[in-house]
């Protein structure tokens, strides 16, 4: 029961930043627009070109890095906050005046940010997990886990990793990992012979 309502709380936050991104486009939306009008004033605008075109492009860019938050709240990546990061030093390289230092450093923040998501990120990075009994059926499980386990009818979590261990020649162990797609099992612990509480680990990507 505590498992289950730890995971309906965890679901439950996620609706909350729904919410906060539903108001986060609202905003977006209305600066959007108020953009594209600011953008018909120019002929009438008394700034000269450089502090006009500033000006517009510090708002852009600022919405860009709004819309890219957006993204990071919506879907829990590393990939999406390396996107708002990307973002955030691009705005601020694009629209500062700084020292030729400042820039230089600015790109090789970008760099350093590509080349993390290019060689340091894996599919199981950014993930969810749950840990159940070895002694829940595999479809009650597939519905807490939120996750796709083909299975037997009435087969039981330990039952599924036994069989898909031995079809794979592996060890029943525990730390024993089955993999099916996008989702990782991991036998958590065991008493004796019998596996007695199973890790489920789902990637996001």
């Amino acid at each position: 029961m505590r498992k289950f309502l730890q995971t309906m709380l965890y679901e439950l936050s996620f609706y909350v930043e729904i919410v906060i991104s539903m108001i986060l486009v609202l905003a977006l939306l209305a600066l959007t627009a108020r953009l594209m009008v600011g953008a018909l004033d120019i002929w009438s605008s008394t700034q000269t070109i450089e502090d006009y075109l500033q000006t517009f492009l510090t708002q852009a860019m600022t919405i860009a890095v709004g819309v890219e938050l957006i993204k990071m709240l919506c879907k829990h990546t590393s990939g999406t906050i390396v996107e708002v990061l990307l973002f955030a030093v691009a705005r601020q390289i694009v629209v500062s005046h700084g020292s030729a230092i400042d820039t230089l450093l600015g790109v090789i923040a970008i760099a350093i940010l590509f080349a993390t998501r290019k060689y340091l990120f894996t599919s199981f990075d950014d993930s969810n997990n749950i840990i159940l009994r070895g002694s829940q059926k595999v479809q009650i499980a597939s519905i807490l886990a939120r996750v796709k386990l083909p299975n037997q009818p009435g087969e039981l979590l330990r039952d599924f990793m036994t069989r898909h261990l031995q079809a794979d020649e592996k060890t029943v162990a525990v730390g024993a990992t089955v993999y099916i797609k996008d989702v990782a099992l991991r036998i958590d612990s065991m008493r004796g012979d019998q596996i007695t509480r199973v890790e489920i680990i789902k990637s996001l990507y």
